[in-house]
């Protein structure tokens, strides 16, 4: 009867052993084939109040002026009708070439002619504070158009400077924020929060130039990306920096 016990011990080890193995070795962590499991899928913010277009409108400012006439079209990356704050917005767009050139106007809707008008260089331009000036409670067109037929048409959108009660809210907001121990980064949140399209991707935009290893800031900025369909590439290459 003793030699049988000592038998029988080694066994009942080696059946805890390999029920102990097999709890670490579950599909959530490894594919059935050996390969590693792909990551779930990304969980994308909803930040409803961006775009301003009403929603019955049948043709959307950011298609006026014609579509791509070549491979490689041109998208400006806004809401067909975004808000800011600021009277110097900076605006982006899509360009696959850095010395492209382009032709950036500002006009005003029944105004006739344009407000602004200049050739720029690469995939953004801030409007000059020297520049005839944006008035708050005003809404302008800004039109963008390769120089090259190739790159596409151009392409319209309309933008919204505040004004009002809603300017001294975000007045107010602004200079709360700017008394906190990091104000660059609460001021970009109040600019999310307001709903300021314009300068809440200027903000964070900055905010990386200046601190490319804060993962938290192209997080930041992909939450806004996640809003418009034609940033959502951009979101998505946020996001994957932010987790390295």
């Amino acid at each position: 009867m003793i030699a049988q016990k000592k038998n029988m011990l080694p066994l009942a080890l080696v059946a805890v052993l390999l029920a102990g193995t097999a709890c670490f070795t579950q599909p959530s962590a490894l594919a059935q084939n050996g390969t590693t499991a792909p990551r779930p899928a990304r969980v994308r913010a909803k930040l409803d109040g961006f775009d301003l277009t009403p929603k019955s409108a049948s043709a959307r400012p950011n298609q006026i002026g014609g579509a791509s006439r070549g491979a490689f079209g041109m998208d400006l990356y806004a809401p067909s009708m975004g808000k800011a704050y600021t009277l110097t917005p900076t605006f982006f767009w899509s360009s696959d070439d850095a010395q492209a050139e382009f032709t950036f106007k500002v006009s005003q809707p029944g105004m006739g002619g344009s407000l602004y008008e200049a050739k720029v260089v690469g995939d953004h331009f801030t409007y000059p504070a020297n520049a005839p000036a944006l008035q708050p409670g005003s809404t302008y067109v800004w039109t963008v158009a390769p120089t090259l037929d190739m790159m596409g048409g151009p392409k319209s959108a309309s933008i919204v400077i505040v004004g009002g009660g809603e300017r001294e809210a975000i007045a107010a907001a602004l200079a709360k924020a700017q008394a906190g121990s990091d104000p660059a980064a609460a001021q970009a949140k109040v600019y999310t929060d307001m709903r300021l399209w314009f300068d809440a991707v200027a903000a964070y935009s900055n905010l990386i130039g200046r601190f490319p290893a804060r993962g938290e800031f192209y997080q930041d900025r992909a939450d806004l990306y996640d809003q418009l369909p034609v940033t959502a590439k951009l979101a998505d290459i946020d996001a994957a920096r932010a987790h390295k």
